[in-house]
């Protein structure tokens, strides 16, 4: 018999997740004022999730992306950004799994200090070696080594100039601009798949955060729909916001879905496991993008101010939807 119940491991991965995600929600307007805190930090390494996902020639436990993505899920619903910037080093790790062993020696430990960009729109220009360019949005906190991936192959810059941004959403994890001006990469190594793994990877993560967030935004404003009272009732058991709860419900359950059957690709190795989780973060994405603006209605004019979560949730949803490449890029991939 079909199953979709989980096993004991996972559920315990998905029981520690939600208790991590507490603390995160309990915090969150602090991490994205002034970063994760160190005793988070600690707690998050006590977890062990960073190494669920990660081949064992990395250092990591291979237990599969599947049980990776439950653990996200419900870390995100705590909050996004400090999600993202607990799992940046992971997310990094992912570049090297189809590096040569030189890359892969050289760089594993460094994955903290690494920023990621993928040069989908041809910012960078090359003349002799040495590249000039822009990129608008890489993610991380003190980052040393600036990876532009580029027709396939990995460019390591140390020489460029970074900027802080101040962005929509993800303030936790720290999204940057990085500028090369005429430099020339110390470092130069190919990805045996042009860089199709860890595109898929990243989408998957996002997914997975954005899924939680989504799940964040429904639970709250459907308990608020459930207490505020208008015309002698809840607002809920008027018709058109239970049609609209009901729809917020489908969405977060199907998105989750969606999130699993990418996951299992994934792991499985699947030959579409490209379009697969391609298809799902421009699924989940345009959703969580949607339903986190009626989370916002819900509320009314109170869920625009800081005193509830729920205008949180949908800066980052649009945040997320731009990144590496965005949900456009992902729709392109999803067809080929």
């Amino acid at each position: 018999m079909i199953s979709f119940a989980l096993d004991d491991e996972e559920r315990m991965i998905e029981d520690t997740a939600k208790n991590f995600g507490k603390l995160l929600r309990d915090g969150m307007r602090k991490w994205e004022r002034d970063g994760v805190s160190p005793e988070i930090i600690k707690k998050y390494q006590e977890t062990g999730f960073a190494l669920i996902d990660i081949p064992e020639e990395l250092g990591g436990m291979n237990a599969g992306f599947f049980k990776k993505v439950l653990a996200l899920e419900n870390m995100a619903w705590g909050c996004a950004g400090a999600t993202l910037f607990l799992e940046l080093p992971s997310f990094n790790s992912h570049i090297l799994v189809f590096a040569d062993e030189n890359a892969k020696s050289k760089y594993k430990e460094k994955m903290s200090k690494v920023g990621i960009y993928i040069d989908f729109d041809n910012n960078f220009s090359e003349e002799k070696g040495k590249y000039t360019g822009y990129a608008k949005a890489v993610l991380g906190r003190d980052i040393e080594f600036f990876f532009l991936i580029k027709d396939g192959k990995v460019l390591v810059f140390r020489n460029f100039e970074i900027q802080r941004k101040k962005p929509l959403g993800l303030d936790a994890v720290g999204v940057n601009e990085v500028k090369l001006s005429g430099s020339e990469p110390e470092d130069v190594f190919e990805l045996k798949d042009k860089g199709r793994y860890f595109l898929s990877v990243a989408r998957l993560y996002l997914s997975a955060i954005d899924t939680g967030i989504l799940r964040a935004s429904f639970e709250y404003s459907s308990a608020y729909a459930m207490e505020r009272e208008a015309f002698g009732k809840k607002i809920a058991h008027h018709q058109g916001m239970a049609f609209l709860l009901s729809d917020f419900s489908i969405a977060a359950s199907a998105c989750q879905l969606y999130l699993w059957k990418a996951a299992w690709s994934l792991d499985t190795k699947q030959e579409n496991f490209f379009q697969v989780c391609a298809d799902a973060f421009s699924f989940i994405s345009e959703n969580a993008e949607k339903f986190t603006v009626w989370g916002v209605q819900i509320l009314g004019g109170h869920g625009f101010v800081k005193d509830h979560p729920v205008e949180k949730w949908m800066r980052e949803a649009k945040t997320i939807s731009l990144l590496f490449g965005g949900k456009h890029i992902s729709q392109i991939h999803s067809e080929e």
